[in-house]
């Protein structure tokens, strides 16, 4: 099996850990087990695409066990599928438990939206990208975006240092609004990264793209609406990429995938039910 790098420096994951087991773990010293010997295995109670099974393994190490990755992230897994085994005293398996499985079931959620998301909009549209936003929850992005790659998708920026975009919040700051924006832009600013534009309107595309925006994102046009601009700037700007953000889920992706647009922006994913994982503890040797 290929190895699969950590999303996050393991010192996010000891920060994790060690917020939940705060001054110790007072059930297991006042049971007396701290020491004994167990095997824990993480498993899914439904299909769905795995992600971060690896961090969640380090959280294992991290508190002591030696723990095992069964199924990488972005593998297709079964119910009853155990996708993480750690080895160790009972001590250190109870302080990752919680942290691995609520940290595998999130992410395996997100993975398994994009996997879903990406699906149906290739089904119309068998080239299009589905790329997620910056508005992951702060300290989560790293795993989340991990999810999203797992899952099919890609982060859109990573963050503010990738790419260059220019929003609505953006021009107010300046007297000549997005005419001025793309002047500049078009001078050299966005030479070291790829530059882009979020409009609302054709005009405001087509003044974007002939100043050589890399893409254009439409923000909230309907559907019906976006088709004929694609079809305008397919025709006037062909270099361009075109791109569709703004409320868009899965009750509305094939309509939007339909338009002919690059990619897809969306938050969605990150709001996915989180998959139902459980951990399976036992006693070596036997016994309780």
């Amino acid at each position: 099996m290929a190895s699969v790098p950590l999303a996050v420096p393991r010192r996010v994951l000891e920060e994790w850990l060690f917020e939940d087991i705060g001054r110790g773990d007072i059930t297991t010293r006042l049971l007396g087990i701290e020491d004994v010997e167990g095997r824990a295995e993480l498993y899914v109670r439904e299909e769905c695409v795995v992600a971060c099974s690896e961090e969640a393994a380090e959280v294992y190490r991290l508190a002591g066990a030696e723990a095992r990755v069964l199924r990488a992230s972005g593998s297709l897994v079964g119910p009853g599928e155990v996708i993480v085994e750690a080895v160790g005293p009972a001590g250190a398996l109870h302080a990752a438990w919680r942290v691995a499985q609520t940290l595998l079931a999130v992410c395996s959620g997100v993975a398994t939206k994009t996997r879903r998301m990406v699906e149906r909009a290739r089904r119309v549209n068998p080239r299009i990208a589905i790329l997620s936003t910056r508005k992951a929850p702060p300290g989560l992005r790293a795993v989340l975006h991990k999810a999203v790659i797992a899952g099919g998708g890609l982060p859109h920026r990573a963050g503010l240092d990738d790419s260059v975009l220019v929003f609505d919040n953006h021009l107010v700051f300046l007297e000549g609004g997005l005419k001025e924006a793309v002047e500049r832009l078009s001078k050299g600013v966005g030479v070291a990264r790829n530059w882009g534009v979020e409009v609302r309107s054709l005009e405001d595309a087509l003044l974007a793209a002939r100043a050589g925006a890399d893409f254009i994102q439409f923000e909230k046009v309907p559907p019906h609406v976006l088709s004929r601009y694609v079809e305008v700037l397919r025709r006037e700007a062909p270099g361009v990429r075109i791109g569709a953000a703004g409320g868009i889920d899965e009750h509305n992706l094939e309509e939007y995938a339909a338009t002919g647009v690059d990619f897809i922006v969306t938050s969605a994913v990150y709001h996915a039910k989180p998959i139902d994982v459980g951990t399976r503890m036992s006693r070596l040797g036997g016994g309780r």
